[in-house]
Order: structure tokens, then sequence, then C-alpha cells
């Protein structure tokens, strides 16, 4: 897979036109290089500024990447993919889990424990240097941890987990809001990887979803509140 994202590539990640595209690159901090008269940007640089931009998007325009990601990456953008990823065994509720350093070797470990990786150290170092450069929590009290370079890694196959600590902990977020959710997603292909960040920012425009969620004492409780928000969210258009 390509180390390199072109202007095309990220235009389909958004769901917009190529000049509009060229606008947002412009006016980020994205540095592309020149290749045969085409401009292209390291992977990961593109997939970490979407992530810290997604926030910011309006409704209508998180769901048109949501959608035109999945569209790119084959899969049917009105399932409930976020739901169908969390199965029972991927929802924990850690009890030690008090700080950033116990819930990145907490999530790592069973990211191995699931045969998504090989090496726990690892991952958890490609978190660790994640969150160092700039923070994966968001300001309505969820992280999602993504490693910095996952092509430093062997990922066994993809995985997106949930872990609901007892308290909500410090977790780098810019205000310095608490972190009370955590996600990890480990989806080497780049449209998956974006389909799923975006679909997850629209979950998470909720605050009733979160406070409720955060009340769940059962993986089957907490994924069908995940299915019920997701559902919502489907239905709801651009107004989620």
């Amino acid at each position: 897979m390509s180390v390199f994202l072109s202007e095309t590539d990220i235009a389909r990640f958004l769901g917009q036109s190529l000049p509009d595209t060229r606008k947002a690159i412009k006016s980020s901090k994205l540095k592309g290089i020149n290749r045969q008269g085409h401009k292209i940007f390291p992977r990961e640089d593109v997939l970490n500024w979407l992530a810290e931009n997604f926030t910011s998007l309006t409704s209508e325009r998180l769901m048109r990447a949501d959608h035109s990601s999945a569209d790119s990456a084959g899969l049917d953008p009105f399932s409930c993919g976020i739901t169908q990823l969390l199965s029972e065994s991927e929802i924990h509720f850690p009890q030690k889990a008090s700080t950033r350093s116990s819930v990145l070797r907490f999530i790592s470990h069973k990211a191995l424990e699931c045969g998504a990786v090989y090496d726990a150290t690892e991952l958890r170092e490609q978190l660790e240097q994640r969150e160092t450069v700039i923070s994966t929590a968001l300001k309505c009290g969820a992280a999602l941890i993504h490693p910095l370079d996952i092509k430093q890694l062997y990922v066994e196959r993809e995985l997106l987990l949930l872990i609901i600590p007892p308290h909500p902990l410090p977790f780098g977020e810019s205000s310095g809001r608490l972190t009370s959710l955590f996600f990890l997603l480990l989806f080497p292909d780049p449209h998956r990887h974006v389909h799923i960040l975006a679909r997850l920012n629209r979950l998470l425009r909720s605050n009733d979803f979160i406070e409720t969620i955060l009340t769940a004492t059962s993986h089957e409780e907490a994924l069908d509140m995940v299915y019920r928000r997701e559902l919502n969210v489907i239905s709801s258009g651009g107004k989620s």
C-alpha cells in the first residue's frame, strides 16, 4: 500500500470537489512533494490531519466524509459498521486504568490478546508517540486513539476497541477536560480508517449518548447503546 496520498485521494476522503480540497490543503499545515507534476502527501500526515480536523466539520460535511470513505473502501455507508466491529469481546471496563500510560498499556495488551498485533510493546510505543505529537482526546470527553504510523506495525487484522474506565482521567485534551471513553482504531486501509473515524465523530456529537454509555455496566448494554445511536445517525442524514 502506498505511503503517499494524492489530492484526489484526500478529496475522496472528504467527499468534496478537488478545487475545494486544494483550498483546504492550502490552508492546512500539510506539506506535500511534487512527483511527476502532481502533489502527494505522506499517508500518516493526511490521516492525522483528518483526525484533528473532523471535529470542526459541519454535520453535513462529516456525513459526506463518512459516506465517501465508505464507498472508497467498498463498504455500505448505511450499515451499522461500528456496532459490527464492537463485538462483546471488544468492549472493556478496566478497573485500574487511571493514567494515560495505563490506558495505553491496557489497550495494547488487549490488541495482542485479540490477535490484532504481535507485539504489544511496539503498539504502545506508536500510540504514545501519537499522543506526544498531539493528543487524540476530543472536547466531548472521548479519545480516538491510533498509532502515529501504522506502517511501523505488523497488524494481523483490523480492530476497533472501546475502553470505559471507572473514572474520567487526564489524557491531554487541549482545554484540560478529562476523558471518559477510549476507542482504539487499527485499520491499515486508509479509506477504512477514515470511514471509522468519521462515523465515530458523528456518534460522539451527542452528549446524551456519551453520558448514557458511561452508565453501562456490561458489554451487552454498551453494545446496545452504540447500536441505537448508530441507527439514529444513519437515519438522520447530516443532522446527527
